[in-house]
Parts: C-alpha cells; structure tokens; sequence
C-alpha cells in the first residue's frame, strides 16, 4: 500500500482540527431533578471535567445577577467559605478572591480569578468564562493556591420565561487530596451548587 498519497489528508487534520484526536466523550454520573451532571478525564488534571446540564425558570438578566453577584457565593456554590470582589475592571469583568472549605485533614484552597461576562442580545445568549490567576496578591497563609480552575458558562434562551445553562469546569485542586474528597467535588457538590441556583431562580420567578 502506499501510505505516501495518505499524509497531505492527515497533514490537513492535524492542522485544522488539532483536539480531534484528543475528544473524550463524557459519561453521565447523575440526574436529579432536572440536573444532568457529566465528566470525563482530564489532560490536564487528576481531577475529571465536570459539566452541568439544566433548564432554569427565568431569563439572562436573573442570572446575570446571581452570577454577577461575588460576595454571596457563598449562597450557592459549595464549599465556598468566602469569595470576595478585588477588582472591578469594566462592565461585566472583575477579578475576584474565593476560598474553598476542604474536609480535614486537606488543607483550604483557595484562588483569584478573572470574570468576563458576554452577552448576545441578537440570539438571546450568554457566555461565562472564570479562569484562575496564578500568584496574584496578598497570598493568604496556610491555604492551598489552586493552579488551575476554569468555568464556562454557556446560557441560552428557551423562551420568555426559561432558559438552559451549559456548565463545564476544569480543575486541579492542588497537593493531593484523598479520593473520596474528589467524589465530593466531582458529584455532591455540583448537583448541590445548581439546586441552589435553581432555588434563587424560583424565588425570583414564583
């Protein structure tokens, strides 16, 4: 056979579609009240990608809010401890601090991150990116800098009064960790950070 007519071919598809041979599908973990939680081995991490499938009763602007709003993370996503804003740099991007409440014995984690909100009025859509800066200061003592945290936030419009959130996160906690605090991270507390949406969303839609 001659393999020499093949390499233009395989030459075109590492160029122009490079995560071709790097895709992992994701294999469901749970389903609770409408909640569709996923993951899928990381290339980068210990840690598994997660992601979080919901329709929401609602529109972009409630969301937005809740998203929007730093200092009551702790409200909603688990194990926040304390999640502040540093910085506010323009509409809809801030650089924020939060600390990650981690079962003894492992140690508190904790990162800054850049938020950018971006939104598509003519398709009624909404995009969310949160990405870790490495070493920004103060560095706070005796906890555990997270190298790698990114969450994306994929929000689309269903109709006047819904909406459907497309979540996935990317993470490296850090150090090492016992497996059964991983389960924690990668199951309990996604499934329990979207109840808690969901319930902000209900509230502000009865």
């Amino acid at each position: 056979m001659n393999f020499g007519k093949y390499i233009p071919v395989i030459l075109v598809l590492f160029v122009f579609e490079p995560n071709l041979f790097a895709q992992i599908d994701w294999t469901l973990l749970k389903v609770k009240d409408g909640i569709k939680i996923s993951s899928r081995h990381s290339l980068t991490s210990s840690f598994d990608d997660i992601r979080v499938e919901l329709d929401l009763a609602g529109n972009l602007d409630q969301i937005e809010s809740i998203l929007t709003d730093v200092t009551k993370y702790k409200e909603w996503s688990y194990a926040t401890k304390i999640s502040r804003l540093v910085k506010p740099l323009s509409p809809g991007k801030f650089i924020y601090y939060t600390e990650i409440e981690v079962p003894w014995p492992a140690t508190n984690r904790y990162f800054y991150a850049n938020f950018e909100l971006q939104k598509n009025l003519k398709e009624r859509s909404m995009h969310v990116v949160a990405i870790n800066i490495l070493n920004y200061e103060p560095i706070p003592k005796d906890l555990v800098q997270v190298p790698l945290t990114r969450g994306n936030w994929n929000i689309t419009t269903i109709s006047n009064k819904s909406i459907h959130i497309d979540y996935t996160l990317e993470m490296n906690p850090g150090g090492s960790l016992p497996v059964w605090v991983l389960n924690l991270f990668s199951t309990k507390g996604p499934m329990e950070s979207f109840e808690n949406i969901k319930k902000k969303m209900a509230a502000l839609n009865p």
